[in-house]
């Protein structure tokens, strides 16, 4: 589940589970995340400039019934909110072509969730979530485009995972995680094709900094900007494995015109449906 979060990002949620635990709450809800972010590090509330650490807390503990602390040896599961926060972190990290998950994006996945304690907070905070994302695209090499985010980034990771790994490319990655992705591509019958990945024209929106590649968009120039060879990388469905103009392997992959399969994760799990059952011996 936490196979792509930073360090920091991982003891956000660490945090969290702390919080809900003095709070006596059953559950580890968006106000105990947003706890824990700050507990991980206060310059995380730059974005929200008229909200202070103390301010937050204060506020929490307001409205927040304080029930008898739980043992801090119990694992809290997450809320309903509080595992769509997280979903949501991962896709704006891949709208970022981003192969982790930082605070950043937990924060991100925190604002995007209208109705929560959490949002309402940072939100009241002055967080405006389309700055935040303009300026991480500033320093970020060509995001995700957002016609792209169709389900394809469903809750992979939230089921219960087995301890198995696998191997891709020199690193361990969960084995139910990467069986669900494959499923998930099995599931709409795409075709993949074995293509030499180029870069390619895109559009970007010059407000929020998203991207498309509808290029008829850059006929409306007062909000749109057409930037030539502006797509500089793809990255695996699976591994997240960096595709781009290159003579070595990660210059040729398989495409279904919209996303990627590294030659790897294609070879191993999509032209052989039986790895699963018949590797054994591969996972750890």
């Amino acid at each position: 589940m936490f196979e792509r979060f930073t360090e920091k990002a991982r003891r956000v949620i660490f945090f969290a589970r702390y919080e809900a635990s003095t709070y006596g709450s059953p559950w580890i809800e968006t106000e105990h995340l947003l706890l824990g972010l700050i507990r991980e590090s206060k310059e995380t509330l730059r974005w929200a400039p008229a909200l202070n650490a103390e301010a937050v807390r204060k506020r929490i503990d307001d409205l927040t019934p304080k029930l008898p602390p739980t043992s801090t040896s119990i694992d809290l599961p997450l809320s309903n909110d509080s595992q769509y926060a997280l979903k949501l972190a991962a896709e704006e990290a891949n709208r970022l072509s981003h192969n982790y998950i930082g605070t950043e994006h937990l924060f991100l996945g925190l604002l995007d969730i209208q109705d929560s304690f959490a949002a309402q907070l940072l939100r009241g905070g002055g967080a405006d979530a389309a700055k935040m994302r303009a300026k991480l695209t500033e320093h970020s090499p060509a995001p995700k485009p957002s016609s792209f985010q169709r389900a394809s980034y469903r809750d992979f990771g939230f089921r219960a995972m087995s301890g198995e790994t696998v191997e891709i490319h020199g690193s361990r990655w969960n084995v139910d995680y990467v069986r669900d992705v494959i499923d998930f591509c099995r599931s709409y019958k795409w075709h993949w094709n074995k293509s030499i990945w180029k870069p390619r024209d895109i559009v970007t929106h010059r407000n929020d900094g998203t991207c498309s590649f509808e290029l008829g968009l850059a006929m409306d120039s007062d909000n749109f900007t057409l930037v030539k060879n502006g797509w500089k990388k793809d990255h695996c469905f699976v591994c997240r494995w960096e595709l781009f103009q290159a003579d070595d392997e990660h210059g040729t992959g398989y495409t279904n015109g919209h996303d990627w399969l590294c030659m790897e994760c294609y070879e191993r799990f999509w032209e052989n449906p039986d790895f699963f059952s018949s590797s054994q011996s591969e996972m750890t």
